[in-house]
């Protein structure tokens, strides 16, 4: 069966809703318009108005005013009109009081030459001319006055015009809601879908949602369901990968360690010691590495149960700082902490450490010597929300603009020969971002005016 596309269901919408608005205008016009009804009026009336205006205007010209009276009590017995005979000075001359309506129409019959019909209020007339053997200009006027006539419906006004656009509108108002309802939901949808799977959720999908539509937004649903699943089956392996190469290495590295031990203790050979040293050096890097990468592992993979409780940042980043400023002595630097606010956060203590001590590090390395590394903690608020925010700042180079959002990438560097010299392993800060997003926070990074790195760490305050 051929799938209704959307174009076809725009055009069918538009299309009714066209229809619709086109139909009440005509219905209107039809309820409202007095001119079919002057058309029949007029066809009915002339033939006998004519008759008779000839025979009134003959008795007249004869002087027969007998007959003429006659004649027209008879017209008005039979038919239930009023007829009035207007000479060429515009007098009545049967006799009958004659009407201000009925000169207006006489007045638009003799200046359009032909029979003019008037409708207003409760009354109906018909002008017509008639030639004179003279060659004189008579009228005849028939007035039905509340007996026959139907009256018409009013002459429309400015509000009932207003109500009529009323209709319309809501009409049509009604009809496009539904076509951009119907055209939206799904889109709405599939934006939730795709929030929820860049936001790490990688087993959701919209199929079932949008399953019953038959047009291109069920074949979108499929496609990105695909798209999804297969996402999810590569970072699932990846991380898989990632976990079983962390454990796979530590039995050699383990085994490492023991024969580093061995070779110390039977060799004091000064040049085979240094060497021994540097394989020391490396052994302990590829062990915090793997610890990292283990870390960051259980992060990505929300499969660990984390226990979550009230945590004092004053307190922990006090204690995180003292240990900083311990190692960056030994660096010709120093930690110290310039402002700090009282806040608690709800969160896994041990992954907060981690995730601000890795900032530290970070920062220590990157300093120059006889520089400080400044650290703040401060309260504030938003519309909405409260937060804990933490600032480090470096005197270090700073980095390129578009590599701050690259910072908290798993292995990247920003110099490869920087960080080997440093014993930076690219693992600290993509940890630190995973654990701030677990706590519902952000991290941010840019360049301070005068030259270093300023991190920003914000963590919802708990309530």
């Amino acid at each position: 069966m051929r799938k209704r596309t959307i174009f076809f269901k725009i055009y069918l919408w538009f299309w009714l809703a066209t229809a619709l608005i086109l139909t009440i205008q005509i219905s209107l016009d039809r309820l409202t318009d007095p001119g079919p009804m002057a058309f029949h009026l007029e066809q009915g009336l002339t033939p006998v108005l004519s008759l008779y205006g000839y025979r009134a205007l003959e008795y007249y010209l004869n002087g027969d005013k007998e007959g003429l009276r006659k004649w027209s009590e008879e017209l008005d017995r039979s038919t239930g009109l009023v007829a009035y005979l207007i000479g060429p000075e515009g007098q009545e001359v049967t006799g009958h009081p004659l009407p201000k309506e009925a000169r207006a129409v006489v007045a638009r019959a003799r200046l359009s030459g032909k029979p003019e019909i008037s409708l207003v209020r409760y009354r109906a007339l018909l002008a017509l001319p008639l030639n004179a053997s003279n060659e004189s200009s008579y009228y005849v006027v028939g007035d039905m006055f509340g007996r026959a006539f139907v009256p018409p419906p009013p002459p429309r006004s400015l509000l009932f015009d207003a109500f009529r656009l009323i209709i319309a509108l809501v009409v049509s108002a009604g009809v496009c809601y539904g076509l951009a309802r119907y055209l939206t939901i799904p889109i709405i949808k599939l934006r939730g879908v795709t929030q929820r799977l860049a936001g790490g959720d990688l087993a959701v999908r919209i199929g079932k949602i949008l399953s019953k539509r038959k047009d291109e937004f069920s074949g979108l649903a499929e496609d990105f369901d695909h798209m999804a699943q297969r996402i999810e089956s590569l970072m699932t392996r990846q991380r898989q990968l990632l976990g079983d190469i962390s454990h796979e290495l530590r039995s050699p590295l383990t085994r490492l360690n023991l024969a580093l031990e061995l070779a110390r203790r039977k060799t004091a050979n000064a040049e085979a010691t240094a060497a021994l040293d540097r394989i020391e050096t490396e052994a302990l890097l590829l062990e915090e590495m793997i610890a990292q990468l283990l870390t960051l592992t259980r992060l990505e993979s929300g499969v660990e149960e984390v226990k979550m409780e009230a945590v004092d940042l004053t307190t922990l980043l006090a204690d995180i700082t003292a240990d900083a400023d311990f190692e960056a002595r030994a660096r010709d630097c120093s930690v110290r902490i310039i402002g700090s606010t009282p806040c608690a956060v709800s969160g896994n203590e041990e992954l907060l450490r981690r995730a601000i001590e890795n900032v530290i590090r970070n920062a220590v390395r990157y300093t120059r010597k006889d520089t400080t590394v400044d650290i703040t903690l401060r309260h504030i608020s938003d519309a909405s929300n409260s937060y804990a925010e933490i600032t480090v700042r470096d005197h270090g180079p700073g980095v390129s603009e578009h590599e701050f959002s690259l910072l908290f990438h798993p292995f990247y560097r920003v110099s490869n020969a920087r960080e080997r010299q440093t014993g930076g392993t690219g693992l600290g800060l993509a940890i630190t971002q995973r654990a701030v997003a677990f706590h519902y926070g952000s991290v941010a990074a840019s360049n301070a005016q005068d030259g270093g790195l300023i991190v920003t760490i914000r963590l919802p305050l708990s309530s």
